[in-house]
């Protein structure tokens, strides 16, 4: 996977609440890597971990607070979310 893949992954998330839907209703990372894949993204999952951790570390505590699932903090973390 290459960073321009997980942009252009977080990019359809965040344009699109039937993907954030989706990607929400996901049983786990494999899922995701899945549903990234459908869409023409080809993601590892260790990048996807590795990305998500160094964008964990930079976020705002006020955005984290609202986390409650991996899906919400994966879009939190990459800027795909409907929510400030």
């Amino acid at each position: 996977m290459t960073l321009a893949a997980l942009g252009s992954f977080t990019a359809r998330l965040a344009a699109d609440p039937a993907l954030r839907d989706k990607v929400h209703a996901a049983n786990g990372l494999d899922e995701v890597v899945a549903i990234a894949a459908e869409q023409g993204d080809t993601i590892s999952k260790t990048t996807l971990l590795r990305e998500q951790a160094r964008a964990v570390a930079e976020t705002p505590d006020h955005h984290l607070e609202g986390i409650n699932s991996w899906a919400d903090a994966l879009m939190v973390c990459f800027g795909a979310t409907d929510k400030d």
